[in-house]
């Protein structure tokens, strides 16, 4: 399990949503977003880090790399993906739209609307997943102890919103903000906690079942008694007022923020200058007193040895996670140096995997799966044909040609037949995503969807075929060592545009992999519109690679994506536009391929 794999199984526990509802995101962004689009919402969690052998690092903090700090950092990660896949269950910004022209600052209303949905969040933790709560306590502690020194905030505005977020994590202010103001903030901080008591009975009062709204978000709606109805308005009503009252406070001082000041775990709006990268050692960070102060500050009443069992029972998971994690970013760095040695003439200014996007997979799976059969399905008929062509002839079987002559048999098997054998076969699928296919952008995806699903039925084998895709950087969505599993999946679902199209540079490396596979017959299909672009020559470049592309004896098809300039340079060749041309030109190019064969 890696970090990507930990986000996805926690979400779908806690929700219960498929990817095809929600999106997660897992990358070297500084701090998590919670966003949506026309399915669900879209989590984008911070990726863990290591900028160096000796120190790990999350959210703009550094971790040593040893039990301490690994286990540190891991607890970090795992409050931010509770944090983020709560607020998918829970969050409802729809319930504020009555606020919209409340407040001159659209960032106080959205600092406001936020601090409230993450009470609400803790009460739904604390009556449905209190397992989680130790977790999201350990992270608002080492929060609290990367505020910036009081005396460095001169914001007024900053100053207060500090104060209000230093009351979420610990129940605590930072500071002192004169008389009458702490006494205001630390009323609306009570008025949280009484949103955060009537959350956990609304989500403790009655059984709850899915159901899809409108747009085909799903929800969790009470199917119990009706007082539960008149909860949950009472809930919308609470967060309303609260979020009216930290409004009122800010306005009252004439304080309107430039930035939304967020706990670095939790969901960040922008740019946030409130909290220090503090390093996380073993010699300035306790992490004993900060795990049991963490403990007391969200009311967990636990003992000395179950805080014990806690860290031991982290320290293996984050051993195990963060292990399996380096070892598999060594692998893709090693493939990559393997790629980046394979063409010292290349033109590729660099080497990498794309996004992984999981979920965008799915999606784009789900709306192909009939012309993917379509496909799968003429392909094994053409290949039950082939093998059932079985000839009666071959060396006489003298023994069975006896027998059926003296018996007068209607046997015809007195042939010993010779074994018919398929040559092993070795793909590599080159797909253009460069800017002059952009307005392709999707059908390119969809194409390279269909083709991966192709080529993991046709090619038994997962070290016979590779995908690769190109701009003015070269991108490895599988290459021949990989199996064709949920990561390689995921980068299907990231692919994006560039500027430039590198076409001969794209042919050439995937000929020198090829060669280093022992199959008999090797075939390049390349998708694109036919049309190079990058660098001077490249015209005549590409011409001189695919005639000695020719010679090596690999076979060529160029797929023309919305455009026929690819007849200009591939013998064997198509025109498509969308899936269903790729399933009806696929077939056909495959058998007369075959037949050559």
């Amino acid at each position: 399990m890696n970090p990507t794999d930990f986000a996805w199984s926690t979400l779908q526990s806690i929700t219960h949503l498929q990817p095809k509802n929600v999106k997660v995101l897992v990358d070297e962004i500084e701090y998590p977003t919670l966003g949506t689009d026309s399915f669900g919402y879209v989590i984008h969690l911070s990726a863990p880090l290591k900028p160096r052998d000796s120190v790990y690092s999350l959210h703009g903090m550094y971790f040593d790399n040893d039990a301490h700090g690994k286990a540190s950092m891991w607890r970090m990660y795992r409050a931010s993906v509770y944090h983020m896949s709560l607020h998918a269950n829970t969050t409802d910004y729809r319930v504020y739209r009555s606020l919209q022209n409340y407040s001159r600052s659209v960032n106080n209303l959205m600092f406001a609307i936020s601090l409230v949905e993450d009470y609400s969040i803790r009460g739904h933790m604390k009556a449905r997943w209190p397992g989680l709560l130790l977790d999201c306590a350990y992270a608002s502690q080492m929060t609290k102890l990367r505020f910036k020194n009081p005396n460095e905030i001169g914001d007024p505005s900053i100053r207060l919103a500090a104060n209000f977020l230093s009351y979420s994590l610990t129940g605590k202010p930072l500071l002192s903000l004169g008389g009458e103001l702490d006494q205001q903030v630390s009323a609306i901080h009570e008025s949280l906690v009484d949103l955060e008591g009537a959350v956990q009975k609304y989500y403790q009062s009655a059984p709850f079942a899915r159901k899809t709204l409108e747009g085909g978000d799903e929800v969790e709606e009470d199917t119990g008694s009706s007082g539960a109805t008149s909860l949950v308005l009472g809930v919308d009503s609470k967060k309303i007022n609260v979020a009216r009252k930290i409004l009122d406070v800010f306005s009252g001082q004439s304080c309107y923020m430039s930035q939304i000041p967020s706990p670095p775990f939790a969901d960040n709006h922008g740019p946030n200058d409130l909290f220090e990268s503090t390093p996380a050692t073993g010699e300035t960070v306790h992490f004993d007193s900060i795990l049991t102060d963490a403990a007391a500050d969200y009311g967990l009443e636990l003992s000395p040895s179950a805080l014990t069992d806690s860290e031991k029972q982290l320290s293996i998971e984050s051993q195990t996670v963060l292990g399996d994690w380096e070892y598999s970013n060594t692998v893709h760095k090693r493939l990559l140096e393997i790629h980046r040695a394979a063409d010292p003439k290349t033109h590729f200014e660099n080497f990498l995997f794309p996004r992984e996007d999981y979920a965008e997979y799915i999606r784009t799976r789900a709306r192909l799966i009939g012309p993917i059969r379509l496909i799968l399905d003429q392909l094994r008929n053409v290949k039950s044909a082939m093998d059932e062509n079985v000839k009666e002839s071959g060396q006489l079987d003298i023994p069975k040609a006896v027998q059926v002559v003296a018996t007068g048999s209607e046997r015809n098997d007195v042939f010993q037949q010779e074994e018919m054998e398929s040559k092993s076969e070795a793909w590599a699928i080159v797909i253009d995503s460069s800017k002059s296919l952009e307005t392709f952008a999707r059908e390119v995806q969809e194409i390279a969807v269909c083709l991966a699903e192709v080529a993991k039925d046709l090619i038994p084998s997962h070290n016979s075929w590779a995908c690769y895709s190109f701009n003015e950087n070269l991108y490895i969505v599988k290459d021949f060592s990989e199996i064709y599993g949920t990561r390689t999946k995921s980068r299907i679902g990231g692919l994006e545009s560039g500027l430039k199209t590198f076409l001969p540079d794209a042919l050439r490396l995937a000929a020198n992999r090829l060669k280093s596979v022992n199959q008999e017959i090797k075939v390049i299909l390349v998708a694109s519109d036919g049309f190079p672009l990058g660098y001077e020559g490249i015209d005549e470049e590409l011409v001189d690679t695919i005639q000695q592309i020719n010679k090596a004896g690999i076979q060529l098809i160029g797929m023309g994506v919305g455009s026929s300039s690819i007849k200009k340079y591939f013998r064997s060749n198509c025109q498509i536009s969308s899936p269903f041309d790729l399933m009806r030109q696929f077939v056909k190019i495959y058998i007369e391929l075959s037949t050559a064969f």
